[in-house]
């Protein structure tokens, strides 16, 4: 795998997807997909407590059987965790014709897409890959970013959508605005506790803004 991937953030809320479960990580991936509102089809021969309280709470729908090609109808992403290269083989061409995302637990050559590991400070996400070429490597990636980035940049994130509402001017004038507050210390004046110090930061550089009307 010599290509260039191209790192993107997908918006699932009411997509359906199909998890072709037959390994260790179906109930993770399903569970996953579920949080960020994905419509949830699952192919598998049995479910473990998990997804079958989704089937029964109506967030998922359960399919028996073999896979069929009919099964894609209205699919927006395949998330498979079956070891059968054969079935991956399949799926990878029914979704390459279709036009539709696959992401394979372990088979790196069948995938369109890479899932990535996460690190989540909500609405903060940060996403790693090796593009399937390591996994583990991804996994210890993560495990040393979450434990330097600080639980309190979900919030930080949250004010600043606020506060950028009230910045005036263009796109390049606002991205230098926040840069010179980003780069004064206003990140770690919040996540330090001094909401308020922080919050004048931003009321005194708009004061001083030149294209404040």
């Amino acid at each position: 795998m010599d290509e260039t991937l191209f790192p993107l953030f997908l918006r699932l809320n009411g997509r359906l997807c199909l998890l072709v479960a037959g390994g260790a990580e179906a109930t993770r991936k399903g569970e996953t997909l579920l949080a960020a509102g994905a419509r949830l089809r699952i192919l598998a021969h049995t479910l473990d407590a998990a997804l079958d309280g989704a089937v029964r709470d109506g967030r998922a729908e359960w399919l028996r059987g073999p896979f069929d090609e009919g099964m894609l109808a209205g699919v927006w992403l395949v998330v498979s965790d079956s070891p059968d290269e054969s079935l991956n083989a399949r799926l990878h061409a029914a979704t390459l014709e279709r036009g539709i995302w696959l992401n394979v637990v372990d088979q790196p050559r069948f995938c369109t897409v890479i899932w990535p590991a996460v690190v989540e400070r909500s609405p903060v996400t940060v996403a790693i890959t090796t593009g399937g070429r390591a996994p583990a490597l991804a996994g210890y990636i993560r495990r040393r970013i979450a434990s330097v980035l600080p639980e309190r940049l979900g919030p930080l994130a949250e004010r600043l959508a606020e506060w950028r509402r009230a910045v005036p001017g263009g796109l390049a004038a606002r991205g230098a605005f926040w840069k010179r507050l980003l780069d004064a210390g206003l990140a770690e004046r919040f996540l330090n506790g001094d909401e308020a110090g922080a919050e004048r930061m931003v009321r005194e550089a708009l004061r001083e803004s030149p294209d404040e009307p």
